[in-house]
């Protein structure tokens, strides 16, 4: 009878031990499948950045250029370009599908590390908050394009890697455009837009490389300044 109690004992052991490593290969599997999503979200906010400083700078070289008309003919590409485009930039949209199959599955617990499994949901539900506010952006932008309507064709709102124009294509649109005193006002709450942007996808950049470095027990990256 202690044989067979111990038999039985020592199989729900075996049995137990058998489901725990399973349970630590799953949270690690979700661990690196997370790492292999956030290397993408960092090449992401790359483009989101990159993006979205083009557009700042696009709407600093309109204001410049309403004092010194020199800078249209020195660069119609630019000045046409900057008017077409500074309202138009890349968006903070994150690959979360391993998180959402977690949470959804109920397996949240699997990652055992209780630290940096807070740290990955923060990550997510920051973002997630992020994209509540979206509207503020695409309302800026909007009203932008609305402002905006009349005074460009329509070949020169097309993207293009060749977009090449003329000094004497830009300088008619130029006259138009300093008497439009209502789309001059819009463009610095354009480039706010930006600039929130550009410092938001910069620190979720750095949390997404340091919640990478974590996972695989590698170096944290230093915060940038």
């Amino acid at each position: 009878m202690l044989v067979v109690i111990f038999g039985v004992y020592l199989g729900f052991q075996l049995n137990d031990w058998n489901e725990n490593r399973k349970s630590i290969q799953k949270g690690e599997s979700y661990l690196q499948r997370i790492a292999g999503e956030l290397e993408r979200d960092v090449r992401f906010f790359d483009n989101v950045i990159n993006s979205n400083q083009m557009s700042f700078e696009n709407g600093q070289f309109l204001i410049a250029s309403l004092n010194n008309k020199e800078l249209v003919s020195e660069d119609p590409t630019r000045f046409i370009t900057s008017l077409s485009f500074v309202g138009n930039s890349f968006v903070v949209n994150v690959s979360n599908n391993t998180i959402e199959e977690i949470k959804f599955s109920g397996n949240l617990e699997l990652i055992e590390d209780e630290d940096l499994r807070n740290e990955i949901v923060d990550y997510y539900d920051i973002i997630e908050v992020s994209e509540n506010f979206s509207h503020l952006r695409l309302e800026a932008e909007i009203e932008y394009q609305r402002r905006l309507a009349g005074l460009l064709e329509y070949k020169y709102s097309e993207f293009g890697r060749d977009l090449s124009y003329t000094e004497a294509e830009a300088l008619p649109i130029y006259e138009l455009f300093i008497q439009r005193q209502d789309l001059i006002a819009w463009i610095p709450t354009v480039m706010a837009s930006k600039r929130g942007t550009i410092a938001f996808s910069t620190r979720s950049q750095q949390n997404a490389k340091e919640l990478i470095a974590k996972i695989r027990g590698e170096e944290v990256p230093e915060i940038l300044e």
